[in-house]
């Protein structure tokens, strides 16, 4: 009896202790659901010598280099006296394609030269979004560019005086001889949601005025076939498993130099872009026409001829842009007059805070994609056909021994946007801020995180919350440095 009594005394305990426990466990499953709706994740990046040539005599210590610090919480709106940033998730723009560099022929003569288990090493700290900074988006050439370690060349060069209208003698064989197209594969294996762009500095030498890849203009009656020229390289690279998501008609095409490179008036332009979607279609390609490929500062006189016209506008799928000159505004107010034509940055260096501050100005303006331009020189600043010296790009080899290279701190600033914005997040409303304590841009990913990008170009640190829908968090960015917030939308 007492054996009975005993036994049921203790299920009758083991019972409560499971409710108890099962009680707890689903108070504390609750709590931690709640905590993890408040956390806001932080990642930290500064600047140093922003632009310097120093940074090709070898490497430096930077105090933050995309460091994850200790996590925020989100409280109920309350008043503050700092500076604030006001985010409105419901109030959304563009769609983002991604952030990214370039693999011109310079950067892959560079990479080329290192073991493959040390160019791997590099390429996934590039496009990994793991381990590396989750680029998405590279620029490629059509041919050679200036920032090349080769002879110039396109892929249908002829012995002076002649001509291939056929273009019997096209190929791409000197850029599978280069590596080229190996080393783009190897990214997108890395990386297989990587998009590639492709921009021509020039056509081949006999279809232009002046009969060589330095300046001149393209002949009129060569304007169909560089359209097939521009359809053959795609299909050729498609062949070699590399697809081009879309590409632009020629680089900076208002500007002749003496490297690679022609005027193109926007009338031709329009005749070619017709042309080639014409090829496109014809042949059942889908790689989008991005127009322009040039600087703010003369969009007004270039892309309404185009646009404007029924016809030219239905060939464009987007306008692309470089920052040399001119103000980002106008990408705003080209966006709003032909809203159906994405903006993207394909091309602009920059450095330090005050660079970061451009990618959040992009952005705002409009931009769908940023990419910078020359991803690695070596310590000898080699090797490049630029009329210029250029300041330092994002990874140095040591010229001495290729194994070695070190990245400058405006790799991990553009982390701070590529590694935690995703492909078809949307820019959200958020107010600007000041270059004399913050200034930000945000993004909502399809995930429904919400990621800011706060900029201290001070030499202080700066005190500032963030506010969004009816919550707050407090924090200090440290001065000169780049900071992303990341956390859940309110449901």
């Amino acid at each position: 009896m007492f054996f009975k009594k005993g036994l049921h005394m203790t299920l009758v305990f083991l019972m409560f202790f499971f409710f108890i426990s099962s009680s707890m466990t689903e108070v504390y499953a609750a709590d931690r659901k709640a905590s993890d709706k408040n956390k806001v994740r932080v990642w930290f990046s500064s600047e140093k010598d922003p632009a310097s040539r120093t940074w090709y005599d070898g490497p430096q210590e930077v105090k933050y280099a995309l460091d994850e610090q200790t996590p925020l919480t989100l409280t109920k709106k309350k008043a503050s006296d700092t500076a604030a940033v006001y985010i409105d998730p419901s109030r959304r723009y563009q769609s983002v394609l991604g952030v990214g560099s370039s693999l011109e022929e310079s950067t892959i003569h560079n990479l080329s030269k290192m073991t493959p288990a040390k160019r791997k090493e590099v390429l996934k700290k590039l496009v990994d979004p793991k381990d590396g900074i989750g680029m998405d988006v590279m620029r490629i050439t059509i041919g050679t560019s200036d920032f090349t370690a080769q002879e110039f060349y396109t892929y249908d060069d002829m012995p002076e005086g002649q001509t291939d209208p056929k273009l019997r003698h096209f190929s791409i064989q000197k850029d599978i001889d280069l590596h080229i197209t190996a080393t783009i594969k190897e990214a997108l294996a890395i990386n297989p949601e990587l998009k590639i762009i492709a921009s021509p500095w020039s056509p081949p030498a006999w279809m232009k005025t002046n009969e060589n890849l330095k300046r001149g203009k393209l002949k009129d009656k060569y304007i169909g076939e560089l359209a097939v020229y521009f359809r053959k390289f795609i299909e050729a690279y498609e062949k070699q498993g590399i697809p081009i998501y879309a590409m632009t008609l020629q680089n900076e095409p208002l500007l002749e130099i003496d490297y690679p490179s022609m005027y193109m008036s926007p009338s031709q332009q329009r005749k070619l872009a017709l042309a080639l979607k014409k090829e496109m279609k014809k042949h059942v390609i889908d790689t989008k026409i991005w127009i322009y490929d040039h600087n703010a500062s003369g969009a007004w006189n270039y892309i309404p001829p185009i646009l404007d016209d029924k016809k030219g506008n239905r060939a464009a799928d987007g306008i692309a842009f470089h920052d040399y000159d001119g103000d980002l505004s106008v990408m705003s107010e080209i966006g709003k007059r032909y809203p159906d034509q994405s903006i993207h940055l394909t091309e602009r260096s920059i450095w330090g805070t005050a660079g970061a501050d451009r990618i959040a100005q992009y952005f705002r303006n409009g931009a769908s994609s940023y990419n910078a331009w020359v991803t690695m020189l070596d310590s000898q600043i080699k090797t490049h056909h630029w009329i210029g010296t250029p300041d330092p790009t994002l990874f140095i080899q040591d010229a001495k021994n290729p194994d070695r290279y070190w990245n400058i701190p405006i790799f991990h600033m553009t982390g701070n946007f590529s590694k935690f914005i995703d492909r078809g997040a949307k820019r959200i409303e958020s107010n600007y801020g000041s270059k004399n304590t913050v200034s930000n841009v945000s993004f909502l990913n399809p995930d429904q995180s919400i990621v800011t990008v706060v900029i201290n170009q001070t030499s202080a640190d700066q005190k500032f919350h963030v506010v969004s829908e009816n919550r707050q968090f407090e924090a200090v960015i440290p001065a000169k440095t780049v900071a992303t917030y990341k956390w859940k939308q309110k449901k």
